[in-house]
């Protein structure tokens, strides 16, 4: 088993380690907020679902919509770069998109927190070419 990758970014005004314990978090899930394009911004109101991404062991990401199963891949964590728009210190994860909510298979990866919500921000690797978008998530525990 290939053991993860440290990387680093903000948080709280100080640097994290990120591996896949900080993206799996507890037992929950990262509830989507929105995805971003340069052709306009996708939401939970604007395509009638709720999304909700669970990365858990051995490299599975499972993705729900409504809370109900929707499609089961795997995900790889690496460090940059993996596109034009990625830089070699970059963290990504890489996974095969949803056909409808499409982005880059590897995206930059960046957690925070804001007003003590945890979030989850993915970033397509080409998305500064119109080849990929911005998601955004906020975790729930369970």
């Amino acid at each position: 088993m290939r053991r993860p990758t440290h990387h680093r970014v903000q948080a709280r005004c100080r640097t994290l380690p990120i591996t896949y314990n900080v993206l799996a978090e507890a037992t929950g899930h990262w509830e989507w907020e929105s995805t971003g394009y340069q052709s306009g911004l996708r939401t939970p109101a604007t395509q009638g679902f709720t999304r909700q991404v669970v990365f858990a062991t051995e490299g599975q990401l499972t993705v729900r919509r409504n809370g109900q199963p929707y499609y089961q891949t795997t995900f790889q964590l690496s460090q940059g770069p993996a596109g034009p728009c990625v830089g070699p210190n970059d963290p990504l994860i890489t996974f095969t998109s949803e056909a409808d909510l499409s982005n880059s298979d590897a995206k930059i990866y960046r957690l925070s927190q804001q007003n003590g919500q945890r979030q989850l921000q993915l970033v397509g690797a080409g998305a500064c070419f119109d080849a990929g978008a911005s998601e955004t998530y906020h975790w729930i525990a369970e």
